[in-house]
Formats: C-alpha cells, sequence, structure tokens
C-alpha cells in the first residue's frame, strides 16, 4: 500500500464534513497540511496517487481529534462511503440485486477506485464468501475497517441481507499482510 487514490482521502474528508460540519472540516485540513502541500488551497485530485503515510496520519488524526478514539466509526465511514459511491461505479450490480458480482468488479477497479491491494474472492458455499486483500504490508487498522464497512454497505444495497463479516486475519496485526473476511448473507 505505497500509494493510495485521492479518492480514498476524499472519502474521509467528505464523511467528517458530512458529520461534524463545514467549520470542522476546514480546521482539520489546516491539521494535515504540510509547508508543501496546503488543502485549503489545493484540494485533493480522486485519481491522483498520495502517500500511505498520508492516509495513516488522516486516519490517526481522525481517531485522536474528532472520532474520540472509537475505531469503529472507520466502519460507519466505510457504509457511508459505499451508500456515496456504490451507484456511480456499481449501479448495474444494485439493480440486479447482485452482490458476488459487485464484488467481484470491485476486485476488478480496485486498482482504479483504491490504487493498493489485491483483492480476490472465493465462494465457499451458497452465501459464503472469503474475501482477501493482499496489501504486502502490514496497514493502519482503520483501512481495514473501512474496507469491512464498504464491503457490507455495498453487498447490503445490491440485495444482500443478514450480512456476517468475520475478520479471519487482518494486515493491521505484524503476523500478516493480508486481510481476510469470511462473510455469510442471504438473499
Amino acid at each position: 500500500m505505497a500509494h493510495v487514490k485521492g479518492l480514498v482521502l476524499l472519502s474521509r474528508f467528505e464523511y467528517l464534513e458530512k458529520v461534524q460540519g463545514p467549520a470542522v472540516f476546514r480546521d482539520f485540513l489546516k491539521k494535515i497540511g504540510t509547508e508543501e502541500t496546503d488543502f485549503l488551497r489545493q484540494p485533493v485530485d480522486g485519481a491522483n496517487l498520495y502517500s500511505e503515510s498520508l492516509l495513516a496520519k488522516v486516519d490517526q488524526l481522525l481517531l485522536d481529534g474528532y472520532f474520540n478514539q472509537k475505531q469503529e466509526e472507520f466502519q460507519k465511514l466505510g457504509e457511508w462511503n459505499a451508500r456515496n459511491l456504490i451507484d456511480r461505479f456499481f449501479n448495474l450490480y444494485m439493480e440486479e440485486r447482485n452482490p458476488i458480482g459487485f464484488l467481484e468488479q470491485y476486485a476488478r477497479l480496485r486498482g482504479l477506485l483504491i490504487g493498493s491491494g489485491v483483492m480476490t474472492i472465493i465462494e465457499k458455499a451458497q452465501n459464503n464468501i472469503l474475501v482477501t486483500i493482499d496489501y504486502g504490508q502490514n496497514i493502519p487498522k482503520s483501512v481495514c475497517l473501512s474496507e469491512q464497512g464498504f464491503i457490507y454497505g455495498a453487498m447490503e444495497l445490491c440485495g444482500a441481507k443478514k450480512i456476517k463479516i468475520g475478520e479471519t486475519e487482518c494486515a493491521a496485526s505484524q503476523e500478516s499482510m493480508c486481510c481476510k473476511f469470511d462473510i455469510y448473507y442471504a438473499t
């Protein structure tokens, strides 16, 4: 995860602005700015690549200063992001009520949307899949949680019900560079 697309950063920025308001959001942009980068004057471009260290800095500042140390807020961010992006990139799967089709397309588009991680999907049984995202390195827990939230929210929008995501491996630990989610759902 050496780089991430600006879309990842924008999702965090938009969530913060929506939840806490424009004044808080402007204050946040001032805090993450550097001498080289002033996000108030030069907004993030969703298609550009940004360093993983910037994402880690953004997530840590969100956790410490805005999410009251509640990591589960990143799952909410992911679900919110699904509701805001799914109709732009995956509306066919919403119309077809096809959560597996969504996951397969998300895996294919990952490089364009996220910029990091290789995602694979294995159908273990009917309505049970294993999702693996190989980042090739350790990641902040915030990234894992926002991924889970996005997958949960998007699958729900694509017709899945009673979704249960069980994390079996996490790239936020020193033992792995992959996140693995065992997902059960109803249709």
